[in-house]
């Protein structure tokens, strides 16, 4: 059986273990149908799924055959019995790697669980945060400019500064940034002379609400994955026994 799927398990119930190990009020359950119960560990119908898909995506034709599904399970039951035998010797505090992945099963397993609960935000709480946050919906001023005389191609919509700077270079896009509206500027020497003029201007500021949605929602499950992890670790602290010895 493929290497990924000792991996895969020992992620999932590395994130599990973690939670035991620290002894910090427990995330609700949340695993769906239970397919096998490994010392009172459990095994999801989804991670039985998903390791049949991945066996099956290894075969050119896709398929499954008749002897992957008891397979999988058994591997599936393997992985747990090391993983908690693993637990038992305390590898997890000795193994300076194995202590890095946990860490970061955990943090992800706080990020995942608080990205879902968020999924079904109102368009009340996104606009809130929105208000909240906007510095992080800034965009950049945009020009619409026209280019006549210098054989310089130009698109016609509205172009960031860096942008008109690849096409024309960064003096001139200098120049375009401080002209009014409908200013001109020459462009270039001699034969390739030109003019450029400014035809329209998008201020910088945040975007409209409407016009960032997307972008909102996105920042606003990170957020919540961020402030998961940082209440998990103020708990965790609180509810431990965290003496510094102090450093050299």
């Amino acid at each position: 059986m493929r290497a990924w799927l000792l991996a895969l398990g020992m992620i999932a119930g590395a994130a599990l273990a973690v939670v035991n190990i620290l002894r910090v009020p427990p995330a609700p359950p949340g695993v769906g149908r239970v397919v096998v119960w490994v010392d009172d560990r459990p095994i999801s119908q989804e991670s039985y799924d998903r390791a049949l898909a991945a066996v099956a995506g290894d075969r050119k034709d896709g398929s499954l055959r008749d002897e992957d599904r008891e397979r999988v399970l058994d591997r599936l039951i393997d992985q747990e019995l090391l993983i908690g035998r693993a637990i038992e010797l305390g590898l997890h505090e000795r193994d300076p790697q194995l202590r890095n992945q946990l860490a970061t099963a955990m943090i992800d397993f706080l990020v995942r669980q608080a990205e879902d609960d968020a999924r079904d935000a109102t368009d009340a709480e996104l606009r809130a945060f929105y208000d909240q946050e906007q510095f992080r919906f800034e965009r950049n001023p945009q020009y619409r400019v026209v280019v006549e005389g210098a054989a310089l191609p130009v698109p016609s919509g509205f172009l960031l500064e860096k942008e008109i700077a690849q096409r024309l270079g960064p003096t001139a896009a200098q120049g375009v940034s401080e002209l009014d509206v409908g200013e001109t500027m020459a462009l270039g020497e001699g034969e390739g002379a030109g003019t450029v003029t400014l035809v329209e201007r998008r201020s910088g500021g945040a975007a409209p609400f409407d016009e960032a949605r997307e972008a909102v929602n996105a920042a606003f499950l990170r957020a919540q994955g961020e402030a998961a992890v940082r209440s998990f670790l103020e708990r965790a602290r609180s509810g431990s026994d965290v003496r510094v010895e102090g450093t050299q």
